[in-house]
């Protein structure tokens, strides 16, 4: 009887198995992004490149304040984190640490009103001037 009972419950067992129709999985997969070196002829001389060591700060707002292109303004938050970085104690001093968008409120009015004149200049220089303003170096006072 137990046999019986065995033998009926893998052949249902086999026959479901035999029945199931597999799924393959595919895992999502994103848009390919559009090329963007130097090596491509076609690319958009507006966009920022690892060669751009005079950026006026007309390109950089361009790209940092972009709207649509998620890309460029990466790019522009690493060269702003660059200058910030490299002007520390030189420039500016460190103080309490800032919270996370301070520095970006800080420093998007600058570059979303531009002058004329301010557009041709560097970034760096309106970032480092930004950041004296913000954190200035305390002078050592003469004992």
């Amino acid at each position: 009887m137990i046999k019986n009972l065995l033998i009926a419950t893998s052949l249902l067992a086999v026959s479901a198995l035999a029945s199931a129709q597999p799924e393959k999985y595919t895992y999502p997969r994103a848009e390919a992004l559009p090329q963007d070196d130097t090596s491509n002829m076609l690319r958009d001389p507006a966009l920022l490149t690892g060669y751009d060591l005079n950026l006026t700060a007309e390109r950089f707002a361009n790209a940092w304040l972009s709207k649509t292109n998620e890309r460029e303004r990466i790019k522009a938050n690493m060269y702003l984190l660059g200058v910030v970085d490299a002007s520390e104690g030189t420039v500016w001093c460190k103080g309490k640490p800032f919270l996370p968008n301070t520095l970006h409120e800080f420093l998007y009015p600058r570059f979303a009103n531009l002058t004329a004149e301010q557009k041709e200049e560097r970034a760096s220089k309106i970032i480092t001037d930004g950041m004296k303003e913000l954190r200035p170096c305390k002078k050592e006072s003469n004992k």
